[in-house]
């Protein structure tokens, strides 16, 4: 395939995280953004009203060519080939890439990872990275292969994690963090020269896709095991508790006290016009939002003007699952 005059890019991508990457490439003077691929339109929300991606939004609003197929199989690459495609760049894109895609593009497909890795391959590597506690994470630029998230790392771009980030606040941070990747890196990968790192596979560790049933508070973990999971899963499958058979949406909460240890898990300790006050393995968990079925998410006191609650009440227990494991969760390798 003859080259054009500036490399022909295709980017792959369905959350808003790679918004900066867009805009980015389209004001590179390396290379010419061809096409922007990404998840077909799907019903969302109580109206069930069909909605397009962060990625498609942009694409449509700055007349970029865009592409959404149901999957990207063979008679798709046809498609992209008639666009032109020298490079093909990837985040969070949602579909698995095969042979046909991956073998198409001479300059490459390289894939920006939100983690540093080996550490946190798989579906939910920036809500696992807060509710397993970490301080650091960030973003690597890797070579995509078969194996899931396994290729050699162009470079990495690490990003702090505050304590009281919530995933929507880091997907904001490693937005920008790609951005820097494409700056320093570009250049070699337009030249050919561009020089990866193998990954030390026994350091890999790997995560799953989140979903509903995580959210469910289990009390058997530590009060700031909870609460980091929250900050993790809030936006993306929500918070809640079961007291008396009722499902409760969580709200804002925090660590009341991290240190002392418990044995009624799941027990309202304390109560006050502010805050619920729960007992977890180590620590107490304070509540200070709950919202029952078919209400508004409201203030405690608010709240307990219409729900009966009390010192002594459970919340119903919960096992929790792991969130992280040393092999992949399952076979399948999403870009």
């Amino acid at each position: 395939m003859a080259l054009a005059m500036k490399p022909r890019v295709v980017f792959f991508g369905s959350h808003g995280v790679a918004i900066p990457i867009l805009e980015c490439l389209l004001s590179h003077g390396q290379v010419q953004l061809t096409s922007v691929v990404s998840q077909p339109d799907r019903e969302s929300g109580r109206g069930r009203q069909r909605k397009q991606t962060a990625i498609s939004q942009w694409a449509t609003e700055n007349k970029v060519p865009l592409l959404c197929p149901e999957k990207p199989d063979e008679e798709f690459t046809h498609q992209l080939e008639s666009c032109g495609c020298d490079l093909i760049l990837v985040m969070a894109y949602g579909h698995i890439l095969r042979e046909h895609v991956l073998s198409l593009p001479p300059m490459g497909i390289y894939n920006f990872h939100a983690s540093i890795l080996p550490k946190y391959r798989g579906a939910s590597p920036v809500e696992t990275a807060i509710a397993c506690g970490e301080s650091v994470t960030g973003v690597s630029l890797m070579e995509i292969v078969r194996e899931m998230d396994a290729g050699d790392v162009l470079d990495t771009e690490k990003v702090p994690i505050a304590g009281k980030d919530f995933a929507s606040d880091l997907y904001g941070k490693l937005s920008v963090a790609c951005v820097a990747l494409i700056e320093r890196n570009m250049k070699n990968i337009v030249r050919g020269t561009a020089k990866g790192t193998k990954q030390n596979a026994a350091e890999a560790t790997f995560t799953r896709k989140i979903t509903k049933l995580d959210g469910c508070l289990d009390f058997k973990l530590n009060a700031a095991e909870i609460y980091n999971r929250v900050r993790g899963f809030h936006e993306h499958v929500g918070s809640y508790v079961s007291h008396s058979g009722t499902t409760l949406n969580i709200g804002k909460v925090d660590v009341e006290n991290g240190a002392s240890k418990n044995e009624n898990f799941g027990k309202i300790v304390r109560m006050d016009r502010e805050k619920i006050i729960v007992s977890a393995k180590t620590g107490t968990l304070a509540i200070f939002e709950l919202q029952r079925p078919g209400g508004k998410m409201l203030k405690i006191n608010d709240f307990l003007n219409g729900y009966k609650l009390a010192i002594g009440d459970h919340f119903e227990l919960h096992n929790s699952e792991p969130i992280v494991a040393a092999s992949p969760f399952h076979r399948s390798t999403k870009a």
